[in-house]
């Protein structure tokens, strides 16, 4: 788990800064750091997420989530990879099950879709 030097959530959720890391732009993104971390680490960011989870969603919900300021956006994708992680947790307690297709295989189409209208919304800014 990295720390970064700048804040990158909301104050009110300065306690998971620890788990920066895992707050991807994308499913894949968040997929790939999931699998690539020990279970233990999973576990441990799913049970600091846990008890927040209800709290985050809520303050998210006070927002436009099509404009979300940069530390709320980071929070909300924060809240998806303890979404993702809770599968390995939950289901498999394993981050790479052998029975699973490999992550490497996997691109969420929607994914696809976000990064280019991203890239569209710098071109026009």
């Amino acid at each position: 788990m990295t720390q970064h030097s700048a804040q990158t959530f909301p104050s009110r959720f300065g306690a998971l800064e620890q788990y920066s890391d895992f707050a991807r732009e994308t499913e894949l993104e968040r997929a790939e750091t999931i699998n690539a971390r020990p279970f233990s680490e999973i576990v441990a960011f799913y049970d600091a997420m846990l008890p927040l989870l209800p709290e985050a969603l809520d303050y998210l919900n006070t927002f436009d989530v099509k404009l979300l300021p940069r530390e709320e956006a980071n929070l909300l994708r924060l809240c998806l990879a303890m979404v993702e992680a809770s599968m390995a947790v939950e289901l498999f307690e394993d981050t790479n099950p052998k029975y699973l297709m490999p992550i490497r295989r996997f691109f969420p189409e929607h994914d696809k879709w976000a990064k280019d209208a991203a890239k569209r919304a710098g071109a026009t800014a």
